[in-house]
C-alpha cells in the first residue's frame, strides 16, 4: 500500500511537473520569438540554466542528509525561485532573461536530491520502483493539464503570458510544500566525507546509463522546435507533448511495478528500446500529426528508463546517504543531458535535423554498449551482487 506521505509526494510533483516540461517545449520559443535570441542563443542559456544545477546537487544533497530532513530543502527551493520565475517577462532583453531564468533553475536544484531520496525513505526495496513509478504518473498527468492550459493561453495572448502562468502553479507547490508534505526526520549521515571509492559503483552506473542522456536532451528540446518548423501551432506543440505525457501518466505506475518484479537494469534496456524506436519515427518525420506517436513512445521509454535508474541508485546508497549519491547520479545524468541542447544545435547546423536524431541513436547505442560491458548480456545477468544489501526505510 502506498503511504499517505507518497501521495502528498505526489501532489506537489504533479504541480512542478508544469514547470519544467512548458520551459523545455516554449521556452526556446519565447527567448527566440519575443526576446529576440538566435536559436544557439538559447539553446545555451537552457544549458546554462541546467548544468550549474546540476553541480550543486551533490553539495545540497549532503546537506539534506546532514540534517537528515528533506521538506526544508524542498520548501527553500520554491520559495528562492518564486520571485525570480516571476520577474522574467519584464526583464529587458534575452540577456536579463536568461540570466534570470539560469538563477531559479539553480534554486529549484536546491530541493532535487531531498525529493527524489525522499522517495527511497518511505519506500522498501521491493517497492521502489512503483513509488517512483507514482510520482512520474502523476507528473506526467499534471504536464498533461499544464500543456493545455499554457497551450490556450500562448494561443490567445502570446508567450509572454508563460510566465504569468507558472508563477501561478508555483503558488501551488508552496502551498502543497508548506500545508501537505510531513516534515519527516530521517538517520542523519556520518559528519565524515564519503571516499570517492565508496561511491564508484554508482559514478560508473551514471556513466553507462547517461551518455544516452546528451541525445535525450537533444531530442527533448528539439521536438518542439521540430513541430513548429513542421507547421504547428503553439496549442499544437502542446498537443504533441501532451501525447507523450498521457502515455506517461497510465503506463508509469505498471511499468514501475515491471521493474520491481524484474530488476532495474532490465527495466532500463526495455526503455532504451523503446527510446530507439521513437527516434526512428521523428527521424523520419515530414507533419507536426507523425510526432505524437513518436513522443508517447518515447515517453513510455523514459518511464522505464528513469524509474530504474533512480530506483538502483537508491537501493545501491546507504540509507543515511541516499540523497548525496542521488545527487552524484543527478550531478552526472543532469550534466550530460544538459550539454544535448548545445550538441543538438551543432549538429542540426552541420546536418540538418538527419544529423540530430543519427547523434541521439550513437549516443544512445554507446551507452548500451558501456551496460553491456558493467552488466553483463542485455542487462539479463546484472551483476548485481556487488551491490550492498537492500536496506529498509526509515
Amino acid at each position: 500500500m502506498v503511504r499517505r506521505e507518497l501521495w502528498t509526494l505526489s501532489l506537489y510533483s504533479l504541480l512542478a511537473s508544469n514547470r519544467g516540461g512548458l520551459f523545455i517545449v516554449f521556452l526556446p520559443l519565447y527567448l527566440v520569438e519575443v526576446k529576440g535570441a538566435s536559436l544557439p542563443i538559447a539553446l545555451t542559456i537552457l544549458t546554462l540554466g541546467w548544468v550549474p544545477a546540476s553541480l550543486i546537487s551533490p553539495v545540497v544533497g549532503r546537506l539534506s542528509d546532514r540534517a537528515g530532513r528533506r521538506r526544508p530543502f524542498l520548501l527553500l527551493g520554491e520559495a528562492s525561485a518564486f520571485p525570480l520565475f516571476l520577474a522574467i517577462p519584464f526583464a529587458p532583453g534575452y540577456v536579463w532573461s536568461g540570466g534570470l531564468f539560469i538563477a531559479a533553475e539553480l534554486a529549484l536544484a536546491i530541493g532535487g536530491p531531498a525529493y527524489t531520496a525522499y522517495v527511497a525513505d518511505l519506500t522498501a526495496v521491493s517497492e521502489r520502483g512503483e513509488g517512483y513509478g507514482l510520482l512520474n504518473a502523476t507528473s506526467s498527468a499534471g504536464g498533461v493539464v499544464g500543456f493545455v492550459l499554457a497551450g490556450i493561453v500562448t494561443y490567445y495572448y502570446g508567450l509572454g503570458a508563460l510566465f504569468p502562468f507558472v508563477v501561478a502553479v508555483m503558488v501551488g507547490t508552496l502551498s502543497v510544500v508548506i500545508f501537505l508534505i510531513p516534515d519527516l526526520t530521517v538517520e542523519k549521515s556520518p559528519a565524515k566525507h564519503t571516499p570517492l571509492r565508496e561511491m564508484m559503483p554508482v559514478v560508473k552506473f551514471s556513466f553507462a546509463v547517461s551518455i544516452r542522456a546528451i541525445g535525450s536532451g537533444a531530442v527533448a528540446t528539439f521536438y518542439g522546435y521540430l513541430a513548429a518548423t513542421l507547421g504547428a501551432n503553439n496549442f499544437e506543440v502542446s498537443l504533441v507533448a501532451i501525447a507523450g505525457l498521457v502515455t506517461g501518466a497510465f503506463v508509469s505506475i505498471p511499468l514501475g511495478r515491471l521493474i520491481d518484479r524484474r530488476g532495474e537494469i532490465r527495466g532500463i534496456w526495455y526503455g532504451t528500446v523503446l527510446t530507439l524506436a521513437s527516434f526512428g519515427i521523428y527521424m523520419t518525420s515530414t507533419q507536426w500529426a507523425e510526432l505524437l506517436p513518436a513522443q508517447a513512445i518515447r515517453n513510455a521509454g523514459l518511464a522505464l528508463v528513469g524509474t530504474g535508474m533512480t530506483a538502483w541508485v537508491a537501493r545501491m546508497a546507504p540509507k543515511d546517504q541516499r540523497a548525496e549519491y542521488l545527487g552524484v547520479f543527478t550531478l552526472i545524468n543532469s550534466t550530460l543531458w544538459s550539454a544535448g541542447p548545445l550538441v543538438g544545435a551543432i549538429a542540426i547546423a552541420l546536418y540538418g535535423y538527419l544529423g540530430l536524431f543519427i547523434m541521439a541513436i550513437a549516443t544512445t547505442v554507446i551507452s548500451l554498449v558501456y551496460m553491456e560491458f558493467l552488466y553483463g548480456e542485455m542487462g539479463i545477468r546484472a551483476r548485481l551482487h556487488r551491490a550492498p544489501a537492500p536496506s529498509s526505510p526509515s
